[in-house]
């Protein structure tokens, strides 16, 4: 139970003429944080003139925790903040071939501030922390002593690989002590050499091919500082990393998440998107437009066995169809892969539903949706 006796509200943009300035809404870039005294409270990284795919994924992923709140988080954000009501901050993926080649100085000083001097957190993911590193080719922190290159010996760039933990690894991830390994999102994540272990542990490596890491914790003077070449944020079973990682650069207790979250290996094998795999969903995406009744429920089987993730946005427009069959079908995908995203629709499709007998089996997914939610 949260205690509720000091609260602090936080406006990450003040509400100021200036914001309109910007030409969009508040709405787009403000929102209320409230934290109490358990509370961890996460800054998500947005630089301006990048672009980042996947930061509603690791949004949802926080959720699972209900000691984190969060906020998004541009330039003008920190600049007016200070980040001094956040204690962990995310670097979360850009598109394959934007490199952060660009920060305000003063932003790369706060940030570097708030990591060394204050002792607060900060996690990479894939290739949106290269600022954090020895890069020697572009604007860099130069607080992690690693180097990083383009050149891959995977045989998967975009996908689903298979990754084994390392004894370090195991003892921040102990729910995976009895896995030899595990399957995991990664997307052209730039290879990691690790120049110097004195503050460095590696705590995954790649499986197939030459081993190289994916995932490192390092301490930063005061700090701590997380990098992740792999996407657990997209990985159906192994979202909770995200939030895990955010307890153990905030220092907090690490605590273990339910069944519903936990389920390692959702993938029972690797999957490469540039291997004829994609051509196979955007088929399988076509049945569900054109097909019949139970070729459209086929589609769905063949789709969540296969890669869900890439067609998740399209099963959550099929919730309003009027075929119950394909409805439920459809609830049921979402559910199976986490995608709370979807919760909202839910609620309002039991509003609208007439049928007792389908509003009741959308309560049970919307339920067991909610219980992903707000763990602890």
């Amino acid at each position: 139970m949260r205690k509720s006796a000091f609260i602090i509200t936080i406006f990450v943009l003040a509400i100021l003429a200036g914001a309109c300035d910007r030409g969009k809404s508040e709405k787009e870039y403000v929102k209320k944080v409230e934290l109490n005294t358990e509370s961890i409270a996460v800054g998500v990284f947005k630089a301006t003139g990048y672009d980042y795919p996947n930061i509603d994924y690791i949004t949802e992923a926080l959720k699972i925790d209900a000691a984190i709140v969060y906020v998004t988080l541009t330039e003008a954000d920190i600049l007016k903040t200070k980040l001094e009501n956040i204690d962990v901050l995310i670097l979360p993926a850009m598109l394959k071939d934007q490199k952060m080649d660009r920060l305000d100085d003063e932003v790369a000083e706060i940030i570097t501030d708030f990591i060394t001097k204050r002792g607060n957190g900060a996690i990479s993911l894939s290739n949106g922390g290269e600022i954090l590193t020895k890069s020697k080719k572009y604007q860099s922190l130069d607080l992690l002593d690693i180097e990083l290159t383009d050149n891959q010996n995977l045989d998967i760039n975009t996908g689903v690989i298979r990754v084994t933990l390392t004894d370090d690894g195991k003892r921040m991830f102990p729910e995976l002590f009895d896995f030899e390994s595990v399957t995991v999102d990664y997307h052209y994540g730039p290879k990691m050499n690790v120049l110097d272990t004195t503050f460095i542990q590696v705590l995954a490596n790649t499986e197939n091919g030459e081993p190289f890491p994916v995932l490192i914790k390092a301490k930063c003077e005061k700090g701590k500082l997380i990098f992740a070449n792999i996407n657990p944020e997209l990985t159906p079973g192994m979202r909770w990393m995200i939030p895990r990682m955010v307890r153990w650069t905030f220092n907090k207790e690490l605590i273990w998440y339910n069944r519903k979250v936990f389920r390692p290996n959702f993938y029972d094998k690797e999957v490469n998107l540039e291997a004829g795999v994609s051509e196979e969903i955007e088929e399988l995406v076509l049945k569900l437009d054109k097909g019949k009744k139970d070729e459209v429920i086929a589609a769905m089987d063949d789709l969540q066995a296969l890669y869900p993730i890439d067609v998740a946005e399209k099963i959550r427009s099929m919730l309003i169809l009027k075929n119950d069959d394909i409805k439920l079908r459809a609830a049921r995908f979402l559910v199976d892969i986490e995608y709370t995203k979807a919760l909202e629709d839910l609620n309002i499709l039991i509003k609208k539903e007439r049928s007792n007998k389908v509003r009741e089996e959308l309560i049970v997914y919307r339920n067991e949706l909610e219980n992903m939610l707000e763990q602890n």
